[in-house]
Formats: C-alpha cells, sequence, structure tokens
C-alpha cells in the first residue's frame, strides 16, 4: 500500500480525524469550565479522564454520525498513530509532575504535548492543517509556559476553542477535497 492511498484510507475510516479534533476542544473546554468552577487540580483531571475517552468517541462518531467504513485492514499509518500515542502519554506524565509543583505549568504542558503529537497526524491524514494545529498548540503552550507570573486566562477554554475552530476547518477541507465521508 503506497502512502496516497494509506492517508485516504485513514482519512475516510476516520472523517480526517475532525471527530477527534472535535472531542479534544470539546474535553478541552469542559476541562476549563472545572478548573474555573473547581480549581485548576480538578480542571487537570478532568482533562486527564476526558482524554481517555477522545479516541472512543471519536470514532463512534465516525461510524454513526458520519457512516465512515471502517480502515483496510493492515494499513501502515494505523500503527504510526498509534506510536505517536506514546509520545503523547510522556507527555501527560510530565504535565502530571507539573501539577504537584507548579500547577499552572500542567496545562501548557499537556497543549504543548499534544500539539506536537497534532504534527504527526500531517503524514497520518495527508493535511497540511495539522501542522498549523499542532504547531499553533504548541507554540501557545509554550508562550503560555514562559510567562513569568500566573496564567492571565483559562489557558484551556482557549485550547478547547482552537481545537473546535480547527476541527470545523478539518472538515470543511475534508468534505470539499473529496476525503472525508459526506
Amino acid at each position: 500500500m503506497d502512502i496516497s492511498t494509506a492517508q485516504r484510507d485513514m482519512a475516510s475510516a476516520h472523517v480526517g480525524g475532525a471527530p477527534g479534533v472535535l472531542v479534544s476542544g470539546l474535553v478541552w473546554l469542559i476541562a476549563g469550565w472545572l478548573w474555573m468552577n473547581q480549581g485548576v487540580v480538578n480542571g487537570f483531571y478532568g482533562l486527564f479522564v476526558g482524554g481517555i475517552l477522545i479516541f472512543p468517541l471519536s470514532l463512534l462518531a465516525s461510524r454513526v454520525l458520519f457512516r465512515a467504513p471502517a480502515g483496510m485492514k493492515g494499513n501502515p499509518l494505523e500503527r504510526l498513530a498509534l506510536e505517536s500515542t506514546f509520545m503523547l502519554i510522556a507527555g501527560i506524565l510530565l504535565a502530571w509532575c507539573f501539577l504537584r509543583v507548579a500547577p499552572e505549568l500542567a496545562f501548557p504542558a499537556m497543549a504543548v504535548a499534544i500539539g506536537v503529537r497534532y504534527l504527526v497526524f500531517r503524514t497520518v491524514y495527508g493535511s497540511v492543517i495539522y501542522w498549523l494545529l499542532g504547531g499553533a498548540l504548541a507554540a501557545f503552550g509554550a508562550w503560555v509556559a514562559m510567562m513569568p507570573t500566573e496564567l492571565p486566562m483559562n489557558f484551556a477554554l482557549i485550547v478547547g476553542a482552537i481545537e473546535v475552530c480547527f476541527a470545523l476547518v478539518l472538515f470543511v477541507t475534508g468534505r470539499a477535497a473529496g476525503t472525508t465521508p459526506a
């Protein structure tokens, strides 16, 4: 299977990854709400638990709402997507450590980890939009982490809004290109 065939298959089976980005954005918004109402630690726990649900919920949305077909067996890009999860887990562990010693850095660390993982999705789905999304999240997380004071905003709400906007762009561009189910 050549790379373009594998990418088209992944884009078709996972609606260009847009449901995953949308679910992730919604999880970040919920975490932001928890942060505002119950503190940064509970917001982080919400992000962590919600993050575990992103893949199954996005797969369910792809199959049920978008009627996306299952991917081809043996697509090597499925393995690449799975392997990139390990760098995400490393980022989660780092963010968890920050939560204990510098809670204001936990959310920016998560954004950097997620942003870096999105860079791999450029290859998985064949869309340069993932470089823009990954770069935006990683740069925003790094910029906020370097601020000399406490976070001046609810970081999680902003990341959630960024992801929801990019999910919409992925939906629209995928449909326009004919790479995702209508």
